[in-house]
């Protein structure tokens, strides 16, 4: 598969990760933030969107081993090297989500890291040490 195919893959699954998150932020939305629903002058950040995030993130990654976007433009997420057994694959998993964050912020650096390094791996994948390839 072509370099620019991939790349353009891989930012689809993210666009159709973020999707379906910002979804299902809608979704939950009158639950987490009901005292903002009631007072609109309460602005205060109570940071669950953030574990709504890594909540839907992580439990994708873990009990699927990827993400619906992946899912759907055909991508897997394999350990570079050697498959980790029991919790130390859950570390590597979060680890990478870990970096999410920076990515979302500056989206940048998602695409650089992706387009410079030799096995197309984001920030999250290099301290990790995955790779997303084509199945």
């Amino acid at each position: 598969m072509r370099k620019r195919d991939y790349i353009f893959k891989r930012i689809g699954a993210a666009l159709i990760d973020l999707f379906l998150f910002a979804l299902i932020i809608k979704i939950v939305e009158p639950f987490l933030f009901y005292e903002h629903s009631r007072n609109p002058a309460n602005t205060d950040n109570n940071g669950y969107f953030f574990l709504v995030y890594y909540f839907v993130y992580l439990s994708q990654d873990i009990l699927m081993n990827k993400t619906i976007g992946k899912h759907i433009f055909k991508l897997e997420m394999v350990f570079d090297n050697v498959q980790p057994n029991g919790y130390k694959k859950y570390i590597r998993i979060v680890i990478r989500r870990i970096f999410d964050l920076f990515e979302l912020v500056c989206p940048f650096i998602y695409l650089l890291s992706i387009i410079l390094t030799k096995k197309n791996q984001k920030l999250g994948d290099i301290i990790a040490k995955m790779i997303i390839k084509p199945n």
